[in-house]
């Protein structure tokens, strides 16, 4: 009688670093492809892609190093932009034959990036991608306020259209100008720009390479703010297949590569939640990497802050304290 594997095994139970390589090394069989393994924490006050990232990633590349096909399995809610592309580029240098992206529950923002960058998206049925429209944080604080930089844009727009066409007295609306930065509102716009050149730039040259027309669209749908209101807006599989026409694979739920897949998913989150330091995960068949970040909050004087020295941190902002280490 051929030997089945379980449909789902308790996460609680044995679940050391080898028995997360073990599931990845299954993966890879079914897949006939090198995997390794993003995973950041949701617990986490900073979990965003960052340019800290690019060790640890260059440490898991290096594990799979001679291989020309490679898969990314990424959770992410995202993060800066920059960073994403670089973490993108290191993929597309290692993997030169071919790169893939599985998304087992999330890959938003600066994540879909990265996933726009492969040829080939697995998702499973509650697998989610996200629109790109770049958010500002309006506080140095992690987790603080953010909002989208095309609501500064807009704001301005609204203003403008109730003087010109609803006739509104300029005064009214005195206040509210005055409190309007032209710098921010060319950053905002920018970011915008740079957003849409980097999803039209990847989709071109891969996996909308054949439909340049298509690329525009989709650069242009996921980074103005337009076709999708909300920077949270749920982009299932569906969705990334029939409207936007990407490459996307759904992975059956009920297949056997769902279910590794899915356990490799609860083991990595599962782990980070064991351990409060660590951001996120970076595995592979031979190497666990945690990328642990220690947040301290400092006290602003109530007299206000005195100024920044050149170069140094303003007061009041969070501290870090980065490190790595071996699962």
């Amino acid at each position: 009688m051929a030997e089945t594997e379980p449909i789902f095994r308790n996460v609680v139970d044995s679940n050391s670093a080898a028995v997360r390589q073990a599931l990845i090394r299954r993966i890879q069989e079914k897949l006939q492809t090198k995997l390794i393994v993003y995973t950041a924490s949701p617990q986490h006050p900073v979990p965003g892609i960052m340019i800290h990232d690019v060790p640890l990633f260059e440490d898991l590349l290096r594990s799979v190093a001679g291989s020309p096909r490679g898969c990314l399995m990424l959770n992410s809610p995202g993060g800066d932009a920059n960073a994403a592309e670089k973490l993108l580029m290191m993929c597309r240098q290692r993997f030169t034959e071919e790169f893939d992206v599985i998304v087992p529950d999330y890959a938003k923002s600066a994540a879909t990036m990265i996933a726009l960058g492969s040829d080939k998206i697995m998702m499973g049925y509650l697998a989610e991608l996200g629109p790109i429209d770049p958010q500002l944080q309006t506080s140095p604080i992690p987790g603080g306020e953010v909002i989208p930089a095309r609501s500064f844009i807009d704001g301005l727009d609204m203003i403008r259209k109730k003087v010109k066409d609803d006739q509104d007295p300029v005064q009214m609306y005195l206040p509210m100008l005055s409190q309007i930065r032209p710098e921010v509102l060319a950053i905002c716009q920018r970011a915008i720009d740079d957003a849409r050149a980097f999803a039209e730039k990847w989709l071109k040259q891969r996996m909308l390479r054949n439909d340049p027309k298509q690329a525009e669209i989709v650069a242009e749908m996921l980074s103005t703010g337009a076709a999708y209101k909300s920077h949270g807006k749920v982009i299932d599989w569906n969705e990334a297949k029939n409207v936007l026409k990407l490459n996307i694979e759904r992975i059956p739920e009920t297949s056997q590569l769902w279910n590794n897949v899915w356990e490799l998913y609860c083991r990595s989150m599962h782990q980070l939640q064991q351990s409060p330091m660590a951001a996120k995960l970076f595995e592979s068949e031979s190497l666990s990497l945690a990328l642990n970040i220690q947040v301290q909050l400092v006290q602003a004087p109530r007299q206000g802050p005195p100024p920044a020295p050149p170069g140094g941190r303003p007061s009041g902002a969070p501290r870090t304290q980065m490190s790595s280490k071996l699962s």
